[in-house]
């Protein structure tokens, strides 16, 4: 690239998803359009149109729904729902939030390890 050309990306950043993959409010049993799997699409879209596009968490995701809840707490040992999406959607990073060490260091670990792509923080 040369000093006159000029490189336009587009950053999307999603951000306090706690564990809201699908679209349902947990509260009331009733569809909503809400969680990471609605957003899904409009990523992808995204994605058609801008290829230097930055797909980024900002954090607070594998803690605070029953779903993210049951997954810490009965199948640790497997993919987390939420990095699944992440790697799937082909997330460029990750930043670890507060609520991330919620079920301990061993878990976030595990979903750092199970990541397809890297976790960024100041505080580790």
């Amino acid at each position: 690239m040369n000093k006159d050309s000029t490189l336009t990306c587009e950053i999307l950043i999603t951000s306090d998803l706690h564990g809201h993959l699908g679209p349902i409010d947990y509260r009331t049993g009733e569809k909503r359009q809400k969680g990471l799997a609605t957003i899904a699409s409009l990523i992808k879209q995204e994605r058609s149109h801008c290829q230097e596009l930055i797909l980024l968490d900002n954090g607070d995701l594998i803690q605070g729904t029953p779903l993210a809840y049951y997954a810490a707490t009965q199948y640790s040992d497997e993919l987390n729902p939420g990095i699944a999406l992440l790697n799937e959607l082909k997330y460029d990073a990750a930043i670890v939030g507060n609520h991330e060490f919620n079920f301990g260091k061993p878990l976030l670990n595990k979903a750092i390890q199970d990541s397809k792509f890297p976790w960024l923080s100041a505080g580790l």
